[in-house]
């Protein structure tokens, strides 16, 4: 036996029983790792170092089946999305939560560290979150196809942009003495009478004179 053959048989480092193994179990603890980091600290302070000790793989082993750092934030997106569209599907017209640790929470802080950066999301999954609501629109409201799309990008649009201004707004609106309880069920029935809302719109409401 040459000395390259011998080489190539030098097994490599052993992880510890019960870490992730074989392509599709590290990958699947690297995108959870990953989409937990960036929803708790910020997509731009998380490195592959910090995901590889929370999903407790080799670093090497990202690269390999995910890729670099932006692959991998891309990756995390892309699964975020096909996720939070299975829950809309399964748990039509209700609320997806707001923390970080919620699935919506994490795809709305990813979503938006990606497109400050100034990347392009559309195209991104076939199926995604939008598509989902509409169709529960659809089936639960009655509304036609078309309809159903825009209204489901509205919902999606005041979804995220409360996650992301939760805190800003608020304080802006001196909203300080409702419980947050309280605020995320007023944005749920918003979004159901959003959702509701046949298109074109009815005409607007008359404005108070006197």
């Amino acid at each position: 036996m040459t000395g390259s053959e011998q080489h190539a048989r030098v097994p490599g480092p052993r992880r510890p029983e019960g870490s992730p193994a074989g392509p599709e179990g590290v990958r699947r603890a690297v995108l959870d790792a990953a989409a937990q980091l960036f929803a708790r600290r910020g997509v731009d302070a998380v490195s592959l170092r910090d995901v590889a000790e929370q999903a407790d793989v080799d670093l090497a082993l990202i690269r390999r089946y995910v890729g670099n750092r932006d692959e991998l934030v891309f990756a995390v997106f892309d699964d975020l999305s096909e996720q939070l569209a299975q829950l809309v599907m399964e748990t039509p017209l209700s609320g997806q939560g707001h923390g970080p640790e919620t699935i919506m929470g994490q795809w709305a802080r990813v979503a938006a560290a990606l497109a400050i950066a100034g990347h392009d999301l559309a195209g991104r999954s076939g199926f995604n979150p939008v598509l989902a609501i509409a169709r529960t629109l659809e089936e639960g409201y009655g509304l036609e196809s078309a309809a159903a799309r825009l209204r489901a990008a509205q919902v999606v649009a005041q979804a995220l942009g409360w996650r992301i201004f939760e805190r800003y707004l608020v304080d802006a609106g001196d909203l300080g003495g409702l419980s947050d309880e309280t605020l995320h069920e007023e944005l749920v029935r918003t979004a159901r009478r959003v959702g509701a809302t046949p298109w074109p719109s009815p005409p607007d409401p008359e404005p108070r004179t006197g």
